[in-house]
């Protein structure tokens, strides 16, 4: 099913996002958060993907302020403008425009579960998301830096775990070195620390797969790697709407 542009307000901030509905087909609505790059072609055919297994899909921009149409490929042009967008984020406004995308999709469909989906800059949102009210389950794909201080408020993202209410998966690659093992151990540390029964909090590290091993149209794509990811989440959208 083809998806299409739609708008969502945070107050008056238009945030131009790809929206696939099925409707009724669905009990879950999936808001997935691009990376650096903005909803390009990649996000938008994943989005697809999704709702090909009939899940309502919802991407949202995470620069509706400084470059809301942002849509790039995977060059290193494409990645130092993606990059230098990211670092005019705050997390104020990732709260806030995940918040606005919460509040639109439960409008629209007040019972369905929602579930938060991000890669690269997004995996970073979507745990920063994930402390969110009314969240089911977020998958975190890669998200480098959540254990360092923001340099807008020197808050660090992982400490938002305490206030999680649903699973928390975090997917990295053993080869990533935006995710170095000093990371990846604290990562560990602080999930089993909360969850010391694996139940809520899901660390998964696979072994020799790069940043990026999801998508098709980046060099570190990793077909394996990739399969283990999407499996994830099938599995845990099965489990949801059986439950």
């Amino acid at each position: 099913m083809k998806g299409k542009w739609t708008n969502i307000y945070n107050g008056d901030l238009r945030l131009r996002s790809w929206w696939i509905d099925q409707g009724n087909k669905s009990e879950y609505i999936s808001i997935v958060l691009p990376e650096v790059f903005g909803i390009n072609n990649w996000i938008r055919s994943f989005s697809e993907k999704l709702a090909a297994q009939n899940l309502t899909v919802i991407a949202l921009p995470l620069y509706g302020r400084t470059a809301p149409t942002l849509d790039l490929a995977y060059g290193d042009k494409d990645l130092k403008l993606g990059r230098y967008h990211k670092n005019l984020t705050t997390l104020k406004n990732i709260i806030e425009d995940v918040s606005a995308a919460i509040n639109w999709v439960k409008e629209k469909y007040p019972r369905k579960k929602i579930s938060i989906i991000g890669f690269c800059f997004g995996g970073y949102a979507a745990l920063i998301a994930s402390s969110l009210k009314g969240i089911v389950s977020s998958f975190c794909f890669y998200g480098a830096g959540v254990t360092a201080p923001r340099t807008d408020s020197n808050f660090v993202p992982i400490d938002l775990l305490e206030k999680v209410s649903g699973k928390l998966y975090f997917i990295c690659g053993s080869s990533d070195d935006l995710i170095p093992l000093k990371d990846r151990l604290e990562i560990k540390k602080r999930f089993k620390e909360l969850d010391p029964l694996n139940k809520k909090f899901n660390f998964i590290e696979i072994q020799g797969a790069d940043h990026g091993f999801m998508c098709e149209e980046r060099d570190s794509f990793n077909k394996a790697a990739s399969l283990i990811g999407w499996n994830l989440l099938m599995k845990e959208f099965n489990q949801q709407m059986t439950n």
